[in-house]
């Protein structure tokens, strides 16, 4: 008797269903993704290394998303980063809760001791994301290719792009967020100057 492989089926954009074979995960890193929030959340340094690399976004675990969210909303806002304002702005967002509370907080933070190799980590994150992005995008180049009705050239053109975005969007995060930090810098600038007044 032959074994048949259950196949698992994900969503694309499109709403399209893609087959993959059972036990097949998507590249990600979640220790790592852990590894990171935790040293943020503990060094100041930490941050200052991530934040120019990762986006909500390049993070698997759902969870660590809203963590890392918050995060970067309290650096935008120039705020102090730690246990207590992580949990608080989670608190504001409505996704303590949803994260697993103080308690995955705390975890988090147990899981290191220091930011040593913390931007090492932040690209390997990156990378997984990298990948996912590009499986998402094949995948749908798949289905389409499969659709007779489809235009090839338009096809082509489709697929050029959306790979272009893909590398794009990785580079133009970076100048993106540099500039942000200048934003930043003038911000604390002015405050300190309010202060001394």
């Amino acid at each position: 008797m032959e074994n048949v492989n259950p196949k698992q089926t994900y969503k694309t954009d499109k709403g399209n269903l893609i087959n993959l074979e059972k036990g097949k995960l998507p590249p990600q890193a979640v220790d790592l993704e852990e590894v990171v929030l935790g040293a943020m959340m503990i060094d100041k340094k930490g941050v200052d290394e991530v934040i120019d690399i990762l986006s909500p976004e390049a993070f698997y675990k759902e969870a660590n998303k809203y963590v890392y969210e918050a995060i970067f909303q309290l650096f935008e806002n120039s705020e102090p980063i730690d246990l207590l304002t992580v949990s608080s702005q989670l608190r504001k967002n409505g996704n303590l809760e949803v994260v697993g509370g103080d308690f995955y907080l705390i975890s988090l933070t147990q899981k290191v001791s220091s930011s040593a190799h913390i931007e090492f980590h932040a690209r390997i994150i990156l990378q997984k994301f990298i990948q996912r992005s590009l499986i998402k995008i094949s995948n749908e180049i798949i289905e389409d290719a499969y659709d007779e009705t489809t235009d090839v050239f338009s096809l082509l053109d489709k697929a050029e792009s959306r790979l272009y975005e893909v590398t794009q969007g990785n580079i133009k995060k970076s100048s993106e967020t540099a500039q942000s930090l200048v934003i930043q810098a003038k911000k604390k600038l002015k405050k300190s100057l309010t202060k001394k007044v």
